[in-house]
Formats: C-alpha cells, structure tokens, sequence
C-alpha cells in the first residue's frame, strides 16, 4: 500500500473520532513517528509502497488513536518552549499555558538579575524546572515530584537537553519542610475538582495521570495552601510563589494568600483566562 493510500486509510477510519483540523495536525507526527520521514519526505514519498512492517505499526497506531489515546503519548514525545520531551502516560502531556508561566517567571529572574535558586514542585516530565535551567543557566534548579516513574521520565529529558536540574522524590502534602531554601518556588500542581471529570475529554481522562490532575471537591486548594505554607519556611527575602491555577479558581485562591499573609497578583493566559498567579509575603 502507497503512502497516499494509507493516508486517506487512515482519515476514513478516524474521521468519527476526531475534527478534520486536528486530524489534519496529527496525521504528519504520526506518519513521521513510523516512517521517520518529515512532512517535505512525506510528500516526496506520498507514491512509495510501504514497508510490511510499517503498515502493521499504521494499524496499531490507528487503534490507538480511536480508542483516544493521545498522539503525544503514541510517538512517546511532545513539545515544550521549542523542545521535544519525552512523555509516557506517568506524567501529563506539557500544555502551552504552562509555557506562559515559565516565561513569567524568566521575566523576572531577568529583573532580579542575579543567580536564583528555583523548586518546581510537581515537576511531572520535568518541563518546567528543565525549561528554567535552560533559561537560566545560572540558577540552581531542583525538581521535586510524588511520583517515582515521573521523575524517571524527567531525568531522562534532563539528560536529553542536557539541563542540570537536582530531583527530589516527596510528597508535598505530607511534609513538613522543603529540601532547602528558595528563591522562587514554582508548581503546576493537581487542581481539577473531582466532579469535572465527567465532562471532561477521554484523551485526558483515560491516558493522562490522576494523580497529576484532580483533587477533592471538599478542598480544590489543597496543594496551593500547603506549597504557601511551606513558602514560610523556604522561601529566601523576597522570594516569589508562581502557581498555574484553574481558570475559576483565581478569586479565591487570591483571598487564601491573602490570609496566609501574601501579596498575590492573578494573570491571564493567551485565551483571556485566569491561569497564573505570583505572590510573595507580605512585609
């Protein structure tokens, strides 16, 4: 079978699945994925009778994908702030909200102008803290995740970018300390009210970590209070908290630092909703 075939193939057998667009945005990454041809390749090879074992990983591939898996998790990568990152279904898929924050906080290390020390709490594939380190090559950067197998896909993206960033195994909600002192302390935590999960896309639901994405209805700040609370400790003079936040959840997570005695201030992502939030302590 053709290149060209297996194309049309393929968009008939998911064209209930997904919208042309995104169809349209995947095809390429997943053809490239199995054949190792780039879009130019593609088109120059669209006539080329396909290997036996590439149309076998075409139609696994195409299971996959109509059962909802993502394609980040089928080509085992995804992009962040301009580099590819190794993704598996223990750590979620970077978003470009998240690049937003992390060009925030290079804002202002930029302002401070001198070599900061930096803890990115729920560090996940490691994009944040790896992404900061390659900002900043003069901080000292420490990721620090619950989860065993997502710091084993972060230190290997780590590795891959060669990024020197330190990794901390612990559970922030049962501890009573940091690893050490910082000057900026940032987190992408887990802040999805359990009761949205059934609205939600199965792409998410079903492939992407729990562990990573939701918390109690009873207590959707969880992780915010208790990472503030730790700031008290660990945080240097002047020390900054950046957050990314649930886009209904700025209101009341700036009422909690208020009462936990910070200054926060709420910013909006590039689709116009609250998504970040900066805080330091109050004098």
């Amino acid at each position: 079978m053709r290149l060209e075939e297996i194309k049309q193939n393929i968009k008939k057998q998911l064209a209930n699945s997904y919208e042309p667009v995104e169809l349209n945005s995947l095809l390429p990454l997943f053809i490239e994925h199995i054949t190792g041809w780039n879009q130019v390749q593609q088109v120059i090879h669209q006539n080329e009778e396909m290997l036996p074992e590439w149309e076998k990983a075409f139609q696994e591939g195409i299971l996959q994908l109509a059962q909802g898996k993502p394609i980040q998790y089928i080509i085992g990568k995804s992009w962040f702030l301009g580099n590819d990152y190794f993704v598996n279904e223990s750590v979620l898929i970077p978003r470009p909200e998240t690049e937003e924050l992390v060009e925030w906080v290079s804002e202002y290390a930029q302002i401070i102008n001198k070599p900061l020390h930096i803890a990115d709490i729920g560090t996940g594939s490691g994009c944040i803290a790896i992404a900061l380190s390659l900002l900043l090559p003069d901080a000292t950067v420490t990721g620090i995740d619950i989860s065993e197998d997502a710091l084993k896909v972060a230190k290997k993206n780590a590795t891959a970018l060669t990024a020197n960033v330190e990794w901390v195994q612990q559970d922030i909600l049962m501890s009573a300390s940091l690893p050490a002192n910082y000057d900026i302390i940032v987190s992408n935590p887990p802040y999805i009210p359990l009761r949205e999960k059934a609205t939600m896309q199965d792409q998410v639901t079903l492939h992407e970590p729990d562990i990573a994405l939701f918390v109690t209805n009873e207590d959707p700040l969880i992780f915010y209070k208790m990472i503030a609370r730790l700031g008290k400790q660990a945080l240097n003079k002047n020390g900054q908290l950046f957050f990314e936040i649930h886009y209904d959840q700025g209101p009341a997570l700036l009422k909690l630092l208020d009462e936990m005695n910070y200054h926060a201030e709420l910013r909006q992502d590039m689709f116009g909703k609250d998504r970040m939030i900066r805080a330091s302590l109050k004098k």
